[in-house]
């Protein structure tokens, strides 16, 4: 009976010590480029998910080694923002937890910032957007941040059974006034052709100033 006794608390021990993985949800930002203004993409993984309370933890990885990159151009209140897109009628409420964004190796760059409040929708049922929490990676302080490979989410959805999960949607907003602070880019850039002209005709001056510096000098 001791033996038994031991065994089970063993295992018991055993189990509280397993640890909880992340359901990893793969983003395709697309094409590699610099953007000005706000960019959309969806994703999948969440699909036909009811809300009855249940906690998540959730790594949104950028597929293809992609990665977000912002410029110290870019407008501080910069905003990465995952959302579901949800059908239901009645009231529900945000979920909330906490989370960050990740770089290449997987350390915090940013803490999440939670929304509060909660949607109602018409008694027939309503397709609408709910936020998971967003991310202000310029407003975290410290050094410059690095790209923006991913986020990490730990949270507790609202209990609303009437409501169900049909998609999903990640927002980039840089959300300022002036063109140039709305710009960033995604993935590895390539120099343009314009660049490399340009860095052609420096080159040309260069052995043009040596050369005039050379007959001053032999006059």
């Amino acid at each position: 009976m001791k033996k038994a006794l031991l065994l089970l608390a063993t295992l018991g021990c055993a189990m509280s010590w397993v640890p909880t993985y992340a359901t990893t949800i793969a983003i395709d930002l697309g094409p590699a480029g610099r953007f000005t203004g706000e960019k959309t993409v969806n994703f999948s993984g969440l699909n036909d998910l009811n809300f009855n309370g249940q906690a998540l933890s959730l790594d949104l990885v950028f597929s293809g080694n992609g990665f977000v990159r912002l410029f110290k151009s870019t407008s501080p209140t910069f905003l990465l923002l995952p959302m579901l897109d949800v059908f239901g009628a009645g009231t529900i409420k945000n979920p909330t937890g906490s989370g960050y964004l990740f770089d290449e190796a997987g350390n915090p760059i940013s803490s999440i910032t939670s929304f509060g409040g909660s949607v109602t929708t018409d008694p027939g049922g309503e397709a609408f957007r709910l936020s998971l929490g967003g991310f202000f990676p310029l407003l975290a302080g410290g050094t410059f941040p690095p790209d923006i490979y991913g986020a990490h989410l730990d949270i507790t959805l609202p209990n609303a059974s009437a409501f169900t999960v049909t998609g999903g949607e990640l927002g980039l907003f840089p959300s300022a006034l002036q063109r140039w602070h709305n710009q960033f880019q995604i993935g590895d850039v390539p120099d343009s052709g314009c660049t490399l002209f340009l860095a052609l005709i420096a080159v040309v001056m260069l052995f043009s100033l040596d050369a005039a510096m050379r007959r001053c000098r032999s006059m």
